[in-house]
């Protein structure tokens, strides 16, 4: 008798673990749905911001992007991202660019290409850290902005369509930015 009553006993005792196990399982899952929707929940209200996002850029096999930070173009001041312009709309067109471990003195140069391929116009500009410093402009550490633009009417004026900007550091091609002009 006391042998069944043993094994009897063990009985129970293994039904309550796989019933322990069972609703510990179903708790971790209902954890982790929590944890997910109160995540999503977070990430779209913005209360966890992974920053600027950028797509994922190609570019030629002949271009030295690692020149520069970050290379673009857009309407006006705002550091909006545009690859099209509106000659009623948006009064320049500038490329912004944000050199990488900028040297004492480097020269850097916009080459404005019509939708014929024919160099329009190319802006040059020595940019010198002594010169910098004598008018009281200091560089940013992690890379100080730079704009070179064009009146969109200029450019609307002489062709409309697709146009092409080339950006060179020190004779180098850092990148080349397709953009309409309508």
């Amino acid at each position: 008798m006391k042998g069944e009553a043993a094994k009897i006993r063990r009985r129970p005792d293994r039904l309550s673990d796989r019933a322990y196990f069972i609703g510990t399982h179903r708790a971790v899952i209902v954890l982790w749905a929590l944890m997910s929707v109160a995540f999503l929940w977070l990430a779209g209200c913005d209360a966890i911001n992974v920053g600027k996002w950028q797509p994922m850029v190609r570019t030629d096999s002949g271009e030295a992007y690692w020149l520069a930070k970050d290379v673009f173009l857009s309407a006006g001041s705002a550091a909006n991202q545009r690859d099209a312009f509106d000659h009623n709309l948006h009064e320049s067109v500038n490329l912004f660019f944000i050199p990488r471990n900028e040297t004492n003195t480097y020269v850097a140069e916009t080459i404005w290409y019509d939708p014929a391929g024919l160099e329009y116009r190319t802006i040059r500009a020595t940019y010198d850290r002594q010169r910098e410093s004598a008018k009281g402009d200091e560089r940013d550490k992690s890379g100080t902005t730079r704009v070179h633009s064009m009146p969109t009417k200029e450019l609307y004026e002489h062709k409309p369509g697709l146009w092409k900007a080339a950006l060179k550091l020190d004779n180098e091609l850092v990148r080349k930015l397709d953009f309409t002009v309508r």
